[in-house]
C-alpha cells in the first residue's frame, strides 16, 4: 500500500510538470525547440531553414509550428501553392495557432480571394487579435464594400501598435505581483503532498519512501517556481510539523518514534534541499 500511494504521487507529479506547470503554449514550446530554424529563416538563409525543418518534420510530423515556417519560406521563394499546402498541414494538428490563418489570409488576399481572406483573418483574430491581423481584416473589408467596418478594424490596428509603443517606452517594472494564482494552485498541490508525506511518514516501515517522497516533490516545487519554491518548502514543513506534532502526534512505541523522527526531520531537511536543487535545473533550463 505505501509503495502504490508513493508511486501514484510520483506519476501524478510528472503529469503537473509534464502539462501544467510550464506556462507556454503548444506554440511557443514548439518555437523555443524550432530556435535554430527560425533563426536561418529570419537571416534570410531559406535553403539552410527549409533542410533544417524537413529535418525536424522527418522527425517529428506533427509540429504545426514547422509547417507555419515552411510555408513562409515557400511564401519567401513565391511558390504560394507549396505555402498553402503547408499551412494547411499545420492547421491540421493545431487549428489554434493564429499565425497560420494569417498567413492563409495573406495570400488570398494576394489572389484576390478576398471573401476566403477575410474569414482566414477573421480566425487569426479569434485566436490572437494583433495589429497586423486587425490590419489585414481592414484592408480586406475595404474589397468587400464594408468601409465602416474597415474603419474600425484599422483603428484597432494602429490602437494597438500605439499601446505596444507605450508599453514599451515605460521603465521595466521593478516588482510583479507575488501571490498569484500560480502560486496558490502549487501551495494547494504542496499541502496535498505534506498530508501524503505524513501519512507515510505515520505509516512506513522504512526511511526511504519518506524521503523519496520529499526530496522528488521538493524538487518539483523549485522546478515549478524557481523564485517562489522557498515559500512552498517553508509552507510543506509547517503543515508536515504541524500535522505531525499537533493533529497524529508520536508514536507510541520508542522504535517506532525513532523511526518517525528519522523519517520526520529527514523529509524536512530534503524538502529545502530539493526545492534549492529543482530551482537550479528549472533556471539552467531558460
Amino acid at each position: 500500500m505505501i509503495e502504490l500511494l508513493t508511486i501514484t504521487t510520483f506519476i501524478g507529479y510528472l503529469v503537473y510538470l509534464r502539462y501544467y506547470a510550464d506556462g507556454r503554449s503548444d506554440a511557443q514550446k514548439q518555437a523555443d525547440e524550432l530556435r535554430e530554424g527560425i533563426t536561418l529563416y529570419e537571416n534570410d538563409q531559406f535553403a539552410s531553414a527549409l533542410a533544417y525543418f524537413n529535418n525536424a518534420l522527418a522527425a517529428r510530423p506533427k509540429l504545426a509550428v514547422a509547417y507555419l515556417y515552411r510555408a513562409r519560406i515557400y511564401r519567401a521563394l513565391t511558390d504560394n501553392k507549396a505555402a498553402l499546402a503547408e499551412l494547411d498541414k499545420g492547421k491540421s494538428y493545431d487549428d489554434t495557432i493564429a499565425d497560420l490563418h494569417l498567413e492563409t489570409g495573406q495570400i488570398q488576399f494576394e489572389k484576390r480571394n478576398y471573401q476566403q481572406a477575410f474569414l482566414d483573418f477573421d480566425k487569426a483574430i479569434f485566436y490572437g487579435a494583433t495589429a497586423e491581423s486587425y490590419y489585414w481584416r481592414g484592408r480586406t473589408r475595404q474589397h468587400l464594400d464594408q468601409p465602416e467596418e474597415a474603419a474600425r478594424d484599422l483603428a484597432k490596428a494602429e490602437a494597438t501598435v500605439d499601446a505596444a509603443r507605450d508599453l514599451l517606452g515605460q521603465p521595466l517594472p521593478t516588482a510583479t505581483r507575488f501571490i498569484d494564482r500560480a502560486l496558490l494552485i502549487h501551495a494547494g498541490f504542496t499541502t496535498m503532498n505534506a498530508l501524503i508525506l505524513l501519512l507515510l511518514i505515520k505509516r512506513s516501515p522504512v526511511i526511504h519512501w519518506p524521503y523519496l517522497l520529499a526530496a522528488f516533490s521538493a524538487g518539483a516545487i523549485g522546478f515549478a517556481e524557481p523564485r517562489k519554491g522557498w515559500l512552498l518548502a517553508i509552507w510543506q514543513v509547517i503543515v508536515l510539523a504541524t500535522g505531525y506534532w499537533l493533529v497524529v502526534g508520536p508514536a507510541q512505541s520508542s522504535v517506532a518514534r525513532e523511526l518517525e523522527a528519522f523519517c520526520l526531520y529527514g523529509s524536512i531537511g530534503l524538502t529545502f534541499v530539493g526545492s534549492f536543487l529543482g530551482s537550479i535545473l528549472k533556471r539552467a533550463q531558460g
